[in-house]
């Protein structure tokens, strides 16, 4: 009775090992598969927001990860320890035992050979291996530094509110984030034409070097790196999260694009066809003086037969609805901000809409092509309907694209830059190429009206104002490398505020 109580517990111990192994294996290809190369980082951020912000993602996204990250495991880790029981029985039982029969035409000794390999070696090599690509694939060495490193957030980060932020000649501000979208699709040299054609006519100014800088990678990243000037990242109980494990404030003590243009009368709206639970994006728009915060569960109500993806709205209900919502903005006296975000150039296969089907898009490239249409429709309707007077324009991809079909194309394209597009009557001269996200916040500001007493805020520096940028622009390397490391003074941007 012990010795079957021993092999039990030794046969459910080597379960669970194949099984962790597995479930280690599974989600690091998984996760590279259909988001690129994710850093841990990312992963943990996203775990920080419980079930709720799970829910809320693609659901087709959810399957597959339900099915190859844990279903195919499971049954992996199964299937090989009654292969080990059945070579075990086929050994001590020889023929005469009925679980043995797939083994009797082997030869016994290489069989006894391999039963004492698997026995005695398998479960720590495949978890030593599964350990090792895992942390490969998410660049475990790096969140170790990360933990370690000097502070360089704290040397470089200006907290806008000891910054004097004037409103000069204020105007209206349209914020377009456009999922994934990179410069490079605009080349022919790797598409065969410029996808982006019809954004490119646009008349306007363009930042030709917009490059990905670290903690701004992913969605909510990329809108928190353009509108705070500071990058995205865990934070967890070992940091001093006195939040708990699940975020319920999202940079409550940060100061924000949302929060300077409500400090100068501004109405700010944000409109986005996907949930937003999902990574936090509804309670950052929220907490950050957003005074109308629409996901899908608030628009397809304003919808009379609305069509949905795994993600949510198609853009091209979601750019019908902001142009109602632009309408009835710009109808009243107060100056306002309309952030939108779309979703159909999402990984990994793109979202193919009603209106893009009816022009005839088949492939990926068509919804590239098509979402670039959309969006020059609403700023051309803008002009027919003469907002561009006293409405700045800015269209700027939200971060780098994933894995898509055409991610090994995108590529071919050396440096990989972010697209972006700041169009309006006010016009103003940059003075350099090469911006990050995290320069979007004070460059927006200027271009829209406002000035900043030095020309920086957070961790960017605007890409316009005449300065002396000497000892300004953060050093690439060195930025890339400790950025992300712990800060008291980030931090100190997430310690919730007492209600």
């Amino acid at each position: 009775m012990r010795n079957t109580s021993r092999h039990l517990l030794r046969g459910f111990l080597r379960l669970l090992t194949y099984l962790l192994a597995f479930l280690l294996l599974a989600m690091a290809v998984w996760m590279t598969n259909n988001f690129g190369q994710p850093s841990l980082e990312q992963l943990l951020y996203h775990a920080q927001f419980g079930a709720a912000g799970l829910m809320d993602t693609d659901t087709q996204l959810v399957k597959s990860f339900v099915l190859w990250c844990l279903i195919v495991p499971l049954i992996g880790a199964f299937l090989l320890v009654i292969m080990e029981y059945s070579i075990a029985m086929f050994l001590v039982h020889g023929s005469s035992h009925w679980i043995t029969k797939p083994a009797r035409r082997a030869n016994v000794r290489a069989i006894s050979l391999f039963y004492w390999f698997i026995s005695h070696r398998a479960p720590l090599y495949i978890i030593i291996f599964a350990a090792t690509y895992f942390c490969f694939q998410f660049s475990v060495s790096v969140f170790i530094h990360n933990q370690f490193g000097e502070d360089y957030f704290s040397k470089h980060y200006l907290n806008p509110s000891k910054v004097k932020i004037s409103a000069v000649q204020p105007k209206n501000l349209v914020l377009i984030y456009v999922e994934s979208l990179e410069d490079g699709y605009k080349h022919p040299h790797i598409f065969g034409k410029n996808l982006l054609a019809s954004l490119d006519a646009l008349p306007g100014q363009q930042f030709s070097r917009y490059k990905s800088a670290p903690g701004s990678w992913w969605t909510i990243a990329g809108i928190t790196a353009t509108q705070c000037g500071l990058p995205l990242k865990t934070i967890s109980l070992y940091d001093g999260n006195e939040q708990g494990h699940v975020i319920k404030q999202f940079l409550p003590n940060a100061i924000c694009l949302g929060d300077i243009l409500h400090e100068a009368g501004y109405t700010n709206v944000y409109m986005g066809g996907d949930g937003l639970d999902f990574s936090g994006k509804g309670m950052f728009f929220k907490n950050h003086h957003y005074h109308e915060v629409y996901g899908k569960d608030e628009l397809k109500s304003q919808l009379i037969s609305p069509e949905f993806n795994y993600w949510g709205l198609y853009d091209d209900d979601l750019l019908m609805l902001a142009k109602q919502k632009l309408v009835e903005l710009h109808s009243k006296d107060k100056k306002f901000n309309l952030t939108i975000t779309t979703i159909d150039t999402h990984g990994p296969d793109g979202h193919f809409s009603k209106y893009c089907r009816e022009k005839g898009a088949k492939v990926f490239e068509d919804i590239i092509s098509c979402t670039a249409n959309q969006v020059a429709d609403f700023v051309n309707f803008m002009q027919k309907k003469n907002y561009l007077k006293d409405t700045q324009v800015v269209i700027i991809g939200d971060h780098l694209a994933m894995e898509n079909p055409v991610y090994g194309k995108l590529h071919k394209a050396k440096p990989r830059l972010i697209y972006n597009k700041f169009i309006g009557s006010l016009q103003l001269e940059k003075n350099r190429e090469d911006i990050l996200p995290f320069d979007m916040l004070p460059s927006i500001l200027e271009f829209i009206g406002f000035r900043e007493d030095g020309g920086k805020l957070g961790l960017g520096v605007t890409g316009f104002s005449k300065l002396n940028l000497t000892n300004m622009i953060m050093n690439d390397s060195e930025m890339f490398e400790n950025l992300l490391n712990r800060s008291k003074q980030y931090l100190d941007l997430w310690r919730p505020k007492s209600d």
